[in-house]
């Protein structure tokens, strides 16, 4: 998938690059207007589908839910522009299952035990990303994106949970990956978004979508 979404976001990069090319005479686009260009705030709310967690058998309590800024910092040409922004989710999964070894009081149990948590998940990034207007009212836009992912644990039985055989639930993990999304406004200051991601165990969320307000 992260090969697929890596090549998209490179088709769409040298499609606006070829559009944006013979507008250097109009290069000074207005911000406030219907796109993004120079200038422009978005911040978006979003609902997102669910990432992976890091354990094979889990519940979706809460979905991933998102808040986004992106400010615009350069325009190029009359369609295209680059913003900088952040971006934090919170989601909460009920987790269960075994694992294959345990730590517990400098003791290692080789047994199967059993679990059962509450994993609650902030997903915090920063991200750049390169902007494409084709009409004023759309936004099509691809970027790379880079943070970190927090998980907290709250085990039913209270009992300290220190090891996972395989990839490990409780540990935090840096996140890096690309991006393609597409705001549709339908008025001057309020629209709608939808965006997919790479997610590979790091908390990104897979894809979402929301509504999205033009701040400034």
């Amino acid at each position: 998938m992260m090969k697929k979404l890596l090549t998209v976001t490179c088709g769409l990069l040298c499609a606006a690059l070829t559009f944006a090319a013979p507008a250097k005479g109009n290069s000074k686009k207005k911000s406030g207007g219907d796109g993004f260009s120079k200038g422009s705030v978005a911040m978006d709310i979003t609902v997102g589908a669910p990432t992976h967690s890091g354990t094979d058998f889990r519940k979706v309590m809460i979905p991933p839910l998102s808040l986004c800024i992106d400010g615009g910092i350069a325009s190029i040409g009359s369609k295209c522009a680059i913003s900088l922004g952040g971006m934090a989710s919170y989601y909460l999964y009920d987790v269960w299952g075994t694992d294959h070894g345990y730590n517990y009081h400098g003791h290692y149990y080789t047994s199967n035990l059993y679990y059962d948590a509450e994993q609650h998940n902030v997903f915090a990034a920063f991200r750049g990303a390169f902007h494409f207007d084709p009409v004023d009212k759309i936004d099509i836009y691809a970027g790379l994106l880079m943070g970190g992912h927090w998980k907290i644990w709250n085990y039913v039985d209270g009992a300290d949970y220190h090891s996972y055989y395989g990839d490990n639930p409780t540990r935090n993990k840096f996140s890096f990956g690309p991006f393609i999304g597409a705001r549709f406004f339908v008025s001057r200051a309020f629209g709608f978004k939808a965006e997919f991601g790479a997610d590979s165990g790091s908390g990104i969320p897979y894809a979402q979508g929301g509504i999205t307000f033009k701040l400034k």
